[in-house]
């Protein structure tokens, strides 16, 4: 009976020094992501070094290498994380009567999206610099690819929508091409200027033209309020 008794201890022990493992693994890799982010503040995305990141997350680089296989693993997660705060700002709430047409969401979509620019400067760097590196620019596209339905659930809950192709994919491509005007402002100012995001909401709304009529049928709205 005593040796019967002794196993699950062992059992629950080994379990909690797992848990405790992969606690302060998680811990390590927020480290690294929030260093990386504070970094790119101050720094251009292409002379920010792993090692750099390490110091300033006081991890060593030798265990950093356990949680990114180099500065563009990481820099895609962080490319990954910051493209979901991206998607909770399109999330929030939008007012019924703040909002006429599809022209009128638009615009909103772009403020919203040039909010998150002007308040992260590492998404600035990653998605507006033009200096990202190319395997940092591919899991932007996927990121893109998953905001985009974001976006397509936004615009479906407040107009009937018509049948789109590939359903997401207009979506996609107005993210991509909103983002032309405001690299193109970060790029030749440091900032993004007033009359570039304009310019980005001509770009998307002209853009979604292709796809959604002049006038869609707004959906009744219930209980919603402003962000």
């Amino acid at each position: 009976m005593a040796i019967t008794s002794s196993k699950p201890r062992q059992v629950v022990g080994k379990r909690r020094q797992r848990k405790h493992v992969q606690e302060r693994g998680n811990a390590r890799r927020k480290q690294l992501l929030d260093a990386a982010e504070e970094l790119l503040k101050t720094t251009p995305v292409e002379e920010l070094s792993f090692k750099r990141i390490s110091d300033k997350a006081g991890v060593p680089e030798g265990s950093a290498y356990h949680f990114f296989a180099n500065r563009y693993d990481l820099f895609t997660a962080l490319t990954n994380q910051v493209a979901a705060r991206f998607g909770e700002a399109y999330r929030k709430p939008v007012k019924a009567s703040q909002v006429s047409t599809w022209h009128d969401l638009a615009d909103l979509m772009v403020d919203r999206a040039v909010s998150m620019y002007r308040s992260s400067p590492a998404a600035m760097q990653i998605w507006l610099s033009g200096r990202t590196p190319a395997q940092v620019r591919l899991a932007d596209h996927v990121s893109d690819k998953a905001v985009s339905s974001v976006l397509y659930d936004v615009f479906d809950d407040l107009f009937v929508l018509p049948e789109l192709p590939a359903a997401h994919d207009p979506f996609f491509f107005f993210l991509e091409l909103c983002d032309v005007p405001l690299s193109i402002s970060v790029i030749e100012h440091g900032e993004i200027t007033e009359d570039m995001v304009e310019e980005a909401k001509r770009v998307g709304k002209g853009y979604l033209a292709t796809y959604l009529p002049p006038v869609l049928e707004k959906r009744e709205q219930q209980g919603r309020t402003d962000d």
